[in-house]
């Protein structure tokens, strides 16, 4: 059976999956560990994770890369020792396993791209071209594992993204969602390199994402507002999933005091506000998931 994302995605409200990192220092993983190495060295825990998001009703998986590209691996001692290719494809296979074994065989793989953690001039010194080469190289590893589709999430910068983007675009004719982290300023919503929603849409639309959106630092209720923002400059698909309340450091780890109820009734109101698929970011479990896939589905 052929799955096609953009037809369904066009045709109801998808539902992801929601925080992976929370999940996974739930299960043991310590501040010295980079999430990437369980990938290769405890996949039955990253397997865990998505299967209890598609109990939750979550339909994508979204595979633990995030910060698999070559450049952010280097970046620390712990990702200097892990391959980028190997690792991607490693979490493509964890995820078809999962989907699998859930017998839910129409659920899309989103292979997972986020930022470097660099930064481009003048702020730092990451150029254009090695944030190419690092996104082509990790998207091309993501496309022969056989991803459904390419998220490219948490972008802080318009310009990574659009590397990123045009990076996916060169290997995969897949469709390639790219979201961005925006803060609520009192001008409005900006990400931290100061870019607005309308340009940050017109220009990920014009290097031909197939949906746009938003998603981490901001909680659900401030996403309500950003959505319908969003809503006002485009009729392309949208994709917000919030962070799980504002963070409170306890021990030294961040915890995320919003309830999963809560979360569900914001986004029932981003949905309604233009949103096309939701699901959840930083702090959110698969109670969250699970929360929001009973109000949207049963109107519970």
């Amino acid at each position: 059976m052929t799955k096609d994302f953009l037809a369904t995605v066009k045709r109801r409200v998808v539902i992801f999956d929601g925080g992976m990192g929370s999940m996974l220092i739930a299960a043991g993983l310590t501040q010295r560990e980079v999430p990437e190495a369980w990938v290769l060295s405890k996949s039955e825990k990253i397997g865990e994770v998505h299967a209890a998001y598609l109990a939750a009703g979550a339909e994508v998986v979204t595979t633990a890369t995030f910060g698999a590209s070559r450049i952010k691996l280097q970046s620390s001692e712990p990702g200097r020792k892990l391959d980028a290719v190997t690792v991607n494809e490693k979490a493509v296979e964890i995820a078809r396993k999962a989907i699998e074994r859930s017998g839910k065989h129409d659920r899309f793989i989103a292979g997972d791209i986020g930022p470097t953690g660099l930064f481009f001039p003048p702020v730092g010194t990451l150029r254009a071209e090695d944030a190419h080469a690092a996104f082509k190289e990790q998207a091309n590893a993501l496309e022969r594992a056989g991803v459904d589709i390419f998220i490219i999430e948490t972008m802080y910068d318009l310009r990574e993204a659009v590397e990123a983007l045009r990076a996916v675009k060169e290997v995969s004719g897949r469709p390639v969602v790219v979201t961005l982290t925006f803060d609520r300023k009192p001008r409005g919503f900006f990400t931290m390199m100061g870019d607005t929603t309308e340009t940050a849409v017109e220009a990920l639309l014009k290097e031909g994402a197939s949906g746009v959106g938003a998603n981490c630092t901001l909680q659900s209720g401030e996403m309500i507002e950003l959505a319908e923002e969003f809503r006002l400059v485009t009729g392309a698909p949208l994709v917000f999933q919030p962070n799980a309340g504002r963070p409170v450091m306890e021990h030294g780890v961040p915890v995320y005091k919003q309830r999963p109820r809560e979360f569900a009734e914001d986004v029932v109101k981003i949905v309604a506000a233009g949103a096309n698929a939701v699901g959840g970011c930083c702090g959110t479990t698969p109670d969250f998931i699970r929360e929001v896939h009973s109000a949207l589905i049963h109107g519970k």
